[in-house]
């Protein structure tokens, strides 16, 4: 949901593209993965890590896309963020 919020926050104020947008959802996700891996994912066996991996990427991505449309059409409507 952060990832969402900055990228049209960035996009208000810097006036970006959407290739942006995708940089930052994917650079997030690369570095939430990265951190759970090292920390979380010890525990977990070698078999259900990629369940795990399948289910938060899915996860992820409906929220990013969903954060990131829904502060576009507010902003598209005429409300400040």
């Amino acid at each position: 949901m952060l990832a969402g919020v900055l990228t049209q926050v960035l996009q208000n104020t810097a006036g970006t593209d959407w290739t942006i947008g995708l940089t930052i959802g994917i650079g997030m996700y690369l570095l939430t993965y990265y951190a759970a891996l090292f920390t979380w994912y010890r525990g977990i066996p070698r078999e259900q890590q990629g369940k795990v991996y399948s289910t938060g990427i899915g996860g992820y991505a409906m929220a990013f896309l969903f954060t990131w449309m829904l502060f576009f059409t507010l902003q598209t409507a005429g409300y400040s963020i």
